[in-house]
């Protein structure tokens, strides 16, 4: 793995203080001319800088009024760059193909991950900068997959490219940084049409606090099907950290095609139910 470091405040962000530092990542992305590029909360424009230097066609999406009307003034003449002043969570995707650099604020990474995963319009290839902690919450494991890994998993691939200096960051964090790529995958193993079930499904699986598949799903599969899934899967006794991308897979596609409505309908929309227990009522 590389390690990238600086020679040379809103929503909790850690900004880039080196621009050398952004021109080797770009460099290391492999982005071109030819790649319509979308970032994240621009802040002062570091990142955005490069890639215009680099003729990329850059659209960015920032939320706060004043840093809008910042880079309107500091790039008001480049033909290459489109400011949208929104909220990138409301914000709708282009429909031609892009790809999305950025260095995000850690404290939404989820929700940002989530809106790409559920969209329609997905890009090719994703550069975080992002907390070492969330990249691994996100890799699949032989051994161990946690939620997040599972509903990444249908739509991309991720791979950790190398780590960041923390000084190269102001404020400095406290945790590890990395530089991360997400790479769509040709063919996916979820169709966009059915991703919010399977999530529904997942997330029901993860947070029901039963210590095995078996108990977690009682109500959902009948006892004869527990018996020819187990024969076909074997994970009835296991929890679900230790089933594997494939199992999750199986498992789902026995639930599609063969439960009935009312017992689906127990985990219809569980996400939002989730949702709703973990964040404070506004």
């Amino acid at each position: 793995m590389l390690c990238f470091s600086c020679q040379t405040m809103n929503l909790s962000q850690n900004f880039i203080k080196s621009s050398q530092l952004v021109k080797e990542l770009i460099s290391f992305s492999g982005l071109s001319s030819n790649d319509l590029v979308v970032e994240i909360g621009p802040g002062r424009g570091i990142i955005t800088q490069e890639l215009l230097n680099l003729n990329i066609k850059v659209i960015t999406v920032e939320k706060d009024r004043e840093l809008i009307s910042f880079l309107q003034n500091k790039f008001s003449s480049n033909p290459n760059l489109k400011l949208i002043n929104q909220d990138f969570l409301s914000w709708n995707f282009p429909l031609k193909p892009f790809k999305i650099f950025s260095n995000i604020p850690f404290s939404i990474t989820a929700p940002i991950l989530n809106k790409i995963l559920k969209s329609n319009s997905k890009p090719t290839e994703i550069y975080f900068i992002l907390q070492l902690e969330a990249a691994q919450k996100y890799s699949l494991s032989d051994n161990f997959n946690n939620q997040d890994a599972i509903l990444l998993a249908p739509f991309y691939d991720i791979e950790i490219l190398g780590d960041i200096d923390r000084t190269a960051f102001t404020p400095k964090p406290q945790v590890d940084i990395v530089f991360a790529k997400f790479t769509l995958k040709p063919e996916v193993t979820i169709d966009s049409d059915i991703y919010q079930q399977f999530r529904d499904f997942v997330i029901y699986g993860f947070n029901q606090w039963k210590p095995n598949i078996f108990e977690i799903y009682k109500k959902i599969f009948s006892y004869d099907q527990f018996k020819k899934i187990n024969h076909q899967l074997k994970v009835n006794s296991l929890k679900p950290t230790q089933l594997n991308y494939s199992q999750w897979i199986s498992l789902f596609e026995i639930y599609s095609k063969f439960t009935p409505d009312p017992k689906k309908r127990l985990v219809s929309g569980f996400e939002k139910i989730y949702l709703s227990k973990i964040k404070p009522q506004k």
